[in-house]
C-alpha cells in the first residue's frame, strides 16, 4: 500500500489548495507528528503527517489534551494570519504556505524521509520547527537560516536541453534521478512505447523529446482522483488514471484531497486492526507458553506429593530402623550424612527409596515433615490447577474475539456524483444527471465516457443523464436493459414532465453521438434515437454505500431493491417542504438532504415501506 505521496501527488494536491489562498487560520491543533490546520470560513482542516501526508481531511479526532508547544507555537505566530500563497517549491516533496499577519511568514511542510514543518520569519530565520536536525550543509533549529534540501530538476520548469543533459544510464534510473517519481517514469515509458528495461543509448533523441513532452502533459492534465484497487484493496491513490493501472479497480472522487483523505483513514483502520491482531496473537503465545508451564509445574508438583506422602509412610513403615539410625546405630541404608541431615535407602513394599531425615528430631517428626510438605504440594497443585483454568479461559476468549473496526465520530463522506442527481440501478450502475444547465453541460464533459449511455427527457428542460458503465466506485459494469430503463423514468421524473404528465417517453443514445452546438450552447444528437415509454414516479429511500448511509432518490424498482426503507411518489397536491420536514423524521436526516431527492413541485404518496 501506498505509504507517503510522491511529488506528484503534491502538485496535485496544491493545485486544490490554491483556492485557500485569502483564507484565514483558525486554530492548530497536533497530536504526536499529526498537525491539523483549520481553515476559518471554509471549515476545511489540512491534515499532514509529517514526512509523509498532507491533505484536507475530516477525520481529526477532539481532544482534551493541552495543545503541545509546537501548536502553541503555531497558534501564537500565524493564528488568525490570511494564507497568501500556497506553492510546491520546485517540484519536490515540499510545500510553503506564505502567511501574513503582523509580518510575513512561512510555514514548510518537507514530506521527505525524516521530514518536518519550520516556521519561518520575513528574514528566512526559523523561528520553531517540529523537530532539530543537522546535516553537513544544513541546521534545522531556531534562530538558523533556513536552507531547501539539495533538490534535483525542477520537471514542471525544465527545459529540453536540460532535461536532455540528465538523460544518463538507464532509462527508469535516469528519469528517477532527475526527480521523476519511479511510478511517473514508467508511465512515461509505457505511454510512449519505449522499454524501461532500455539504456538511454538505446533510445534517440526524439523518443527522448517525447518522454519530455509526456511529462510536461503531466502537469496539465485535469485531475479526477481515484483510489486504486487490486482485488479489492487499496493499493494507491493517483490524481487520474493511468495505464500502469488499466486492469485495476478505481474508485473515482471528487477531488485528490479527498481521495487521500479517505485513502489514509483506511490505511489507518488496517494499521490500527493489524497492531491489534498482533497484540492479541502475542497474547495467545504468552498465554499459551504459560499454560505450557502450568502443566508442567502441575505435573511436578503431583509427583513431589507422591514422593513426600511415600517418604512420610515409609519413615512410619521403617519406625524401629529410623529410631536406631536417628540415635547413632550405623547401618548399611545410610547412603549420605551431613549433619544434621542423613540420606537413607528405606523400604517401601516392593521397591527402596531414598528419604532424608534430620538427625535433630525424633522419627514422628521427621514422617510428619514429609506430610507436611506433602499437603503443600497438594495446595500448591490445587492453586496450579486453578490458573491454569484462568489462563484457558483467557485464551478461549482471546481465541472468539472477533477485532471491530474503531468507530470514529467523522464528518459524513460526500461522494462526488452528489454534487449532482444520482441514484444506483437496480443492476448497480451508478446514474448521474444535471441539475441545471451548467451542471447538464459538465456531467457530459466531463463524466460521459465512450462506453457509457447518454439518456434525455423527450421534453424541454430536463435533465442531461448519464448511465455509467460502473459503479458508484469506478469498478467497471456493463449496462443492462433493466439500468436503461430505470435511467429513462429517472430522467423524466425529474423533468418538467413533472407538471404536466404521468407518462412520458425518454430516449437514449450513444455517447458518439452527442455533440456539442456552439450556436445554440445546447446538445445536439445525432442518428437514431432509442426511445422507451415511463410512468413519472419517485421514490426516496435511505441506503449504504461504502460505511455510509445515503438518502437516494429514483426510480422505485431501483430504491426498493437498494433501500431499508423507502416511499413512493407519483405527481400531486401535497407541499414539497410539509413532505420534506415529514422524510427528515422518517429517515432522521436533514431536511435539506431529503428536498435535493424530491422532485420538482407538489408530490403525493403512492406506497411506502417506513
Amino acid at each position: 500500500m501506498k505509504e507517503e505521496l510522491d511529488a506528484f501527488d503534491i502538485h496535485a494536491v496544491v493545485r486544490e489548495l490554491k483556492v485557500l489562498e485569502n483564507s484565514h487560520i483558525d486554530k492548530i491543533y497536533q497530536k504526536d507528528d499529526e498537525i491539523y490546520i483549520k481553515i476559518k470560513k471554509e471549515k476545511k482542516e489540512i491534515f499532514i503527517k509529517n514526512g509523509k501526508w498532507f491533505c484536507i481531511s475530516r477525520y481529526r479526532k477532539e481532544s482534551l489534551a493541552h495543545p503541545p508547544t509546537f501548536a502553541m507555537a503555531l497558534r501564537k505566530y500565524i493564528g488568525n494570519g490570511r494564507i497568501v500563497k500556497i506553492e510546491q517549491y520546485d517540484f519536490d516533496r515540499i510545500i510553503i504556505f506564505e502567511i501574513e499577519k503582523d509580518k510575513r511568514y512561512k510555514l514548510v511542510f518537507e514530506i521527505i524521509p525524516n521530514g518536518n514543518i519550520i516556521l519561518i520569519d520575513d528574514k528566512n530565520k526559523i523561528i520553531l520547527p517540529l523537530f532539530h536536525q543537522r546535516w553537513r550543509l544544513r541546521t534545522i533549529k531556531p534562530k538558523h537560516e533556513y536552507i531547501f534540501p539539495p533538490s534535483r530538476l525542477n520537471l514542471k520548469e525544465v527545459s529540453f536541453e536540460e532535461f536532455l543533459k540528465e538523460m544518463k544510464g538507464n532509462i527508469i534510473g535516469a528519469l528517477v534521478k532527475a526527480g521523476l517519481p519511479k511510478k511517473w517514469a514508467e508511465e512515461a515509458c509505457l505511454n510512449i512505447g519505449i522499454d524501461k528495461r532500455k539504456s538511454v543509448d538505446e533510445i534517440n533523441k526524439d523518443e527522448i523529446k517525447k518522454l519530455y513532452n509526456f511529462i510536461k502533459s503531466l502537469f496539465e492534465k485535469e485531475i479526477k482522483a481515484c483510489i486504486v484497487k487490486k482485488d479489492g484493496k487499496e493499493i494507491d491513490v493517483i490524481p487520474f488514471p493511468i495505464k500502469k493501472y488499466s486492469n485495476m479497480e478505481y474508485e473515482e472522487f471528487s477531488s485528490m484531497n479527498e481521495a487521500l483523505d479517505e485513502y489514509y483513514y483506511r490505511l489507518m483502520k488496517i494499521r490500527k486492526k493489524e497492531e491489534m491482531e498482533k497484540r492479541i496473537n502475542e497474547e495467545k503465545e504468552k498465554l499459551q507458553r504459560q499454560i505450557k508451564q502450568q502443566k508442567e509445574a502441575i505435573r511436578r508438583f503431583e509427583e513431589d506429593e507422591k514422593n513426600y506422602k511415600k517418604q512420610g509412610d515409609a519413615i512410619f513403615y521403617n519406625y524401629v530402623l529410623v529410631e536406631k539410625i536417628l540415635k547413632g546405630e550405623k547401618n548399611e541404608m545410610i547412603k549420605k550424612e551431613r549433619y544434621p541431615k542423613i540420606l537413607v535407602e528405606l523400604p517401601y513394599g516392593d521397591e527402596k527409596i531414598l528419604v532424608e531425615i534430620d538427625r535433630n528430631k525424633n522419627v514422628y517428626e521427621n514422617a510428619e515433615e514429609k506430610y507436611s510438605l506433602c499437603k503443600k504440594m497438594k495446595n500448591k497443585v490445587e492453586g496450579a490447577k486453578i490458573a491454569l483454568e484462568e489462563s484457558i479461559e483467557k485464551l478461549k476468549k482471546l481465541k472468539e474475539v472477533r477485532i471491530e473496526e474503531e468507530r470514529e465520530e467523522r464528518k459524513e463522506r460526500k461522494y462526488w456524483f452528489e454534487n449532482y442527481r444520482w441514484f444506483i440501478s437496480s443492476d448497480g450502475n451508478l446514474v448521474i444527471a444535471g441539475k441545471d444547465a451548467k451542471t447538464n453541460e459538465k456531467v457530459v464533459k466531463k463524466y460521459m465516457k465512450d462506453d457509457d449511455i447518454y439518456v434525455h427527457a423527450d421534453i424541454h428542460g430536463a435533465p442531461s443523464c448519464i448511465i455509467k458503465a460502473s459503479d458508484a466506485f469506478g469498478k467497471r459494469l456493463p449496462i443492462k436493459e433493466k439500468s436503461i430503463k430505470e435511467a429513462c423514468q429517472f430522467a423524466v421524473s425529474y423533468s418538467k414532465a413533472w407538471h404536466q404528465f404521468y407518462i412520458a417517453y425518454a430516449f437514449w443514445v450513444h455517447p458518439q453521438q452527442v455533440t456539442k452546438s456552439s450556436k445554440l450552447g445546447a446538445f445536439i444528437i445525432r442518428g437514431k434515437r432509442n426511445y422507451v415509454k415511463c410512468k413519472i414516479e419517485i421514490a426516496i429511500g435511505r441506503i449504504k454505500i461504502g460505511d455510509e448511509y445515503k438518502i437516494m432518490g429514483g426510480p422505485p424498482s431501483a430504491v426498493k431493491r437498494l433501500a431499508d426503507k423507502w416511499i413512493v411518489f407519483i405527481p400531486g397536491n401535497e407541499d414539497k417542504n410539509k413532505v420534506a420536514n415529514e422524510l427528515s423524521e422518517i429517515f432522521g436526516v436533514s431536511v435539506e438532504k431529503i428536498q435535493k431527492a424530491l422532485p420538482v413541485g407538489r408530490v403525493a404518496k403512492k406506497e411506502e415501506n417506513v
